[in-house]
C-alpha cells in the first residue's frame, strides 16, 4: 500500500513524513496530477492543497476515476475539503472542520481556502485564508471577546478584501478588530493546519467506497480520456513527452495511419475486428440502409458511389477536435513499443528545436503560433503529397475535424520537419 499526500501551505513536508511515515509526499494538487498517479487499488489518496489559478484545478472526474479503481481518497484542509464535501457521497472521505462547513453549506466559496504564498521559500504564507479568519472569529466570539454583530462586520470586512490581501491585521480598524487582535496573540488558530494533521492522524480509518456509497458510474467520457494522455507520457533524454505528442505525431506523420483508421472505424461501425475481409462491405450495407449522409465528407469529383460512402462514413465517425485526442484513435497495429519510440524521439527533437525560436506571445492573438496558417498547411501539404487546396479531406483522414485544429497540434512539429524530415516509423504487417 502507498501513500500519496498532496500538501503546500497547509502543513510542512516534514511534518507529513512524522504523521505518516513512507508516505509519498507530493505539490499541491493540479488538474492532471491524478491521472498521472501510479495509483492502484489498496493505495490512499490524501489531498489537502491545490492550486486553482496558477494552473487549472484537479476536475471532479480525476477523483471519480481514482475512486472507481477501489483507490482510497480522502480531503481536508483546503482543495481537499472542497472536493471531498462535493464528493462524499461517492466515497471520498472528509476530515476536519472546513469539510464540515462545506459540506453543511456554511461556505461555499472557492476563495474560503484561497491564499497567496511563496512555493519557492517552502510555501511561505503572504496571505490569510478566509476560512481560517471566519473560524477564529466564531472562537473569539464565543469566547466574548466579540458581540455577535463585531463578528459578523469583521467577517464582511475579510471577504471583501481580494484573498492575496487577507490578513488579520486587515481587521485592525474594523469594530471590535483591536480587541480581536489582542485576543488571538493569545491564543492563535490555523485550522487549516490543524484539519491536515487531523487528516494525517485519521489515515488507518480511511476506506475505499463501499456499499453504503453511491457508484461511481459513466467516468470515462472523451474528456477524461483526453486528459488521460495529457498527463503521462515517458522521458526522451532531458525532455519529459507527454503521450498526447506521440499518439499526435503518429496520426499526422504515419504514412499508414490515414488506411488503418479508416478501416478500424469502419470495423467499429458495424461491429466486426480491423482484420476482417468483409469490412467495407458490411459499412456499405449499413451506409445504404442508414439512408441519407452527409455529401460534405467526400467533396473529391470522380469518387464511384461504394468509395464516396465509404469516405463519408470513415470520416464522419472517424474524427475528433484537437481537444478529444485519446489512445483510442491509434490503430492497434501501430500502437506498438517501436512505434511509440519512434515518435516520442521524434517530438523531443522537435521540441529542441522549438526551444531555439522565438516563443509567441500568448496574450496577443496573432502571435499565438510561431509559424502562420500558411506555412502550417504548405509543410503538411508536402509531406502527405497532395495540393494545399484540398489540404482538408486529408486532414479528415488523419482523424481530425477541422482545419483549425488540425493547425493547433500540427504547428508543433513543422520546426521539426523542416529540420529533420518525417520520422522513419517501423511498417506495420497488419492491412
Amino acid at each position: 500500500m502507498t501513500d500519496f499526500v498532496f500538501v503546500g501551505p497547509s502543513l510542512d513536508a516534514a511534518i507529513v513524513e512524522h504523521l505518516l511515515p513512507g508516505a509519498v509526499v507530493r505539490p499541491p494538487v493540479a488538474h492532471g496530477d491524478l491521472l498521472a498517479l501510479p495509483a492502484v487499488r489498496g493505495d490512499r489518496v490524501f489531498l489537502i492543497d491545490g492550486l486553482f489559478m496558477q494552473a487549472a484545478p484537479v476536475r471532479h472526474r480525476e477523483i471519480l476515476a481514482l475512486l472507481q479503481r477501489g483507490v482510497a481518497v480522502a480531503g481536508a484542509s483546503s482543495m481537499g475539503a472542497l472536493r471531498a464535501a462535493e464528493l462524499w457521497r461517492f466515497g471520498m472521505r472528509g476530515v476536519g472542520e472546513i469539510f464540515r462547513l462545506y459540506a453543511e453549506g456554511v461556505i461555499d466559496g472557492d476563495d474560503e481556502v484561497a491564499m497567496a504564498y511563496a512555493a519557492e521559500e517552502g510555501y511561505r504564507a503572504l496571505s490569510e485564508p478566509l476560512v481560517n479568519i471566519r473560524i477564529a472569529l466564531r472562537d473569539a466570539g464565543a469566547a466574548g471577546v466579540l458581540t455577535p454583530d463585531e463578528e459578523s462586520a469583521l467577517v464582511d470586512l475579510a471577504r471583501r478584501l481580494p484573498f492575496r490581501l487577507r490578513g488579520y491585521r486587515a481587521l485592525r480598524d474594523g469594530p471590535g478588530g483591536r480587541r480581536f487582535l489582542e485576543w488571538l496573540a493569545a491564543n492563535p488558530r490555523d485550522a487549516k493546519a490543524a484539519d491536515a494533521r487531523l487528516l494525517l492522524r485519521s489515515a488507518a480509518t480511511i476506506t475505499p467506497p463501499g456499499p453504503a456509497d453511491d457508484a461511481v458510474a459513466h467516468v470515462a467520457t472523451s474528456f477524461l480520456v483526453a486528459w488521460q494522455v495529457r498527463s503521462t507520457g515517458r522521458q526522451v533524454g532531458d525532455i519529459w513527452v507527454r503521450d498526447h505528442e506521440i499518439i499526435t505525431a503518429i496520426m499526422l506523420l504515419h504514412p499508414e495511419f490515414p488506411a488503418l483508421h479508416r478501416r478500424e472505424t469502419l470495423a467499429a461501425l458495424v461491429g466486426v475486428a480491423p482484420t476482417d475481409p468483409a469490412v467495407e462491405r458490411l459499412a456499405l450495407a449499413a451506409a445504404r440502409q442508414r439512408g441519407q449522409l452527409d455529401p460534405a465528407w467526400a467533396p473529391e469529383p470522380g469518387l464511384d458511389e461504394d468509395e464516396r460512402l465509404l469516405r463519408v462514413l470513415a470520416r464522419g465517425f472517424g474524427t475528433v477536435g484537437d481537444q478529444t485526442i485519446a489512445a483510442h484513435l491509434l490503430p492497434q497495429p501501430l500502437a506498438d513499443e517501436a512505434t511509440l519510440r519512434v515518435a516520442a524521439a521524434f517530438v523531443a527533437d522537435a521540441e529542441l528545436v522549438n526551444a531555439r525560436l522565438p516563443r509567441p506571445d500568448p496574450h496577443v492573438p496573432q502571435t499565438r503560433r510561431r509559424f502562420s496558417d500558411e506555412r502550417i498547411d504548405a509543410t503538411y501539404a508536402r509531406l502527405w503529397g497532395v495540393a494545399v487546396e484540398d489540404l482538408e479531406p486529408a486532414v479528415w483522414d488523419r482523424g481530425l475535424g477541422s482545419l483549425e485544429e488540425f493547425r493547433v497540434v500540427a504547428e508543433q512539429f513543422v520546426a521539426g520537419l523542416r529540420m529533420f524530415g518525417a520520422p522513419s516509423f517501423p511498417r506495420t504487417e497488419a492491412r
